[in-house]
């Protein structure tokens, strides 16, 4: 029987020029079974253009940008093989006692995060 493809890129796309990925996670309980996830979860990255504040300050994005869980992912931690070249940072909705999320709740918090890089862009200038 074929592994089910259980990490999925289930949106990419682009908002005020910047690319938005979205990936399905799914994580099983390690015992042979149909497969039931246990917990699904996502993971939503944003790209940083060289222009952006945060693309030369990404030890900032964690404490200073505001999403869900917060932060937990930046090209500091290595290269991520699922994402295009690019400079991207990310969040996982995988939290004990979170909402509910779907691929459009975290579409919105990508959209939330360009929109405080753009606001951090202009205080800078």
């Amino acid at each position: 029987m074929q592994e089910p493809n259980i990490n999925k890129t289930v949106f990419e796309g682009e908002y005020k020029g910047r690319r938005v990925i979205i990936r399905e996670m799914r994580q099983f309980a390690g015992i042979p079974t149909s497969f039931s996830p246990l917990q699904d979860y996502y993971c939503g990255y944003v790209e940083l253009l060289p222009s952006d504040y945060y693309y030369n300050h990404l030890s900032e994005t964690e404490s200073c940008l505001s999403v869900y869980g917060g932060i937990t992912w930046t090209p500091e931690y290595g290269k991520l093989a699922d994402l295009p070249n690019g400079c991207f940072i990310g969040f996982d909705t995988a939290h004990a006692g979170q909402p509910p999320f779907s691929q459009q709740t975290v579409l919105n918090d990508c959209i939330k995060l360009i929109k405080q890089i753009i606001k951090r862009n202009e205080e800078e200038n």
